[in-house]
């Protein structure tokens, strides 16, 4: 077993087997390595790809935005994995955040991670909305001079400015950006029937449009199944996720080791 950097020659092709067997976001993977490659490691089976774990560094954070594995990976290859890149991003007193599944946990706070707050992974099954959407309401979300209600309300929220993460990593040909003048939210594909809500900010207490960009992407994407990470104790956003028929069921992490960030989860539909 090898266990170190990426094979840059031959990455696209390990990739591409590599997701034959786990759903992966291939094109946030590419696109972190392509922006940065020291911060992206690997575990092979002699020319096999069997294990990723990759990071994004920001103006006040580093975001672990993949840790991937096969099913029959032991704990000892995704802590050497977590070590490596916890190794190579020492030298920065920056926040290290990563969104934690339930059964990772354990080993993450061994390494001194920490809990910043708890998550629920919502899901929705997919199926025609049963309500109606006017052209009215489409238009009203719509907003098409979308950049500066991210930059700013994203900086609003996290504290820091993430557009370049935004546009450059996360924008792929399948986004959809639906905007007020009080929040955005961006969906993207990870595959022919799986749809991710990431991020989406909205102004604190700003309901009514929260529910009608909800409804926007169930009806440009609801065929489809649709999912999100989003903070559990907010129930404002909890109720407005299960009023849809979203099932909130596994349970997820927001962690975090060096500096404690500092994030508004009142403004996170979306992480």
């Amino acid at each position: 077993m090898f266990i170190g950097w990426i094979r840059a020659k031959n990455f696209s092709a390990d990739l591409e087997a590599f997701s034959n067997s786990i759903t992966i976001d291939k094109s946030l993977v590419l696109k972190t390595f392509e922006q940065n490659p020291s911060l992206c490691f690997g575990a092979y089976d002699e020319s096999k790809l069997v294990a990723f774990i990759s990071a994004y560094e920001m103006e006040n954070s580093i975001l672990i935005n993949n840790f991937y594995y096969m099913s029959n990976i032991t704990d000892d290859i995704k802590k050497r994995l977590v070590k490596l890149l916890l190794n190579n991003a020492s030298q920065t007193e920056k926040s290290i955040c990563l969104m934690s599944k339930k059964d990772e946990r354990t080993m993450l706070l061994a390494f001194g991670f920490k809990e910043y707050a708890k998550f629920k992974k919502a899901i929705y099954a997919g199926g025609a909305p049963a309500f109606n959407f006017s052209n009215a309401t489409a238009k009203s979300i719509a907003n098409e001079n979308y950049i500066p209600t991210i930059m700013k309300l994203d900086k609003k929220a996290f504290h820091e400015t993430r557009m370049e993460y935004i546009r450059d990593v996360l924008f792929k040909q399948s986004s959809l950006v639906l905007s007020t003048d009080f929040g955005y939210q961006h969906s993207y594909a990870i595959d022919k029937t799986l749809i991710k809500i990431s991020p989406w900010v909205m102004e604190d207490a700003a309901y009514t449009d929260a529910e009608k960009i909800l409804r926007g992407v169930l009806y440009h994407r609801g065929l489809k199944r649709i999912f999100a990470y989003i903070p559990s104790d907010v129930e404002e956003i909890t109720n407005l996720y299960k009023s849809y028929n979203f099932s909130l069921s596994e349970e997820y992490s927001l962690l975090y080791t060096n500096k404690k960030p500092d994030i508004n989860l009142e403004m996170v539909y979306g992480f």
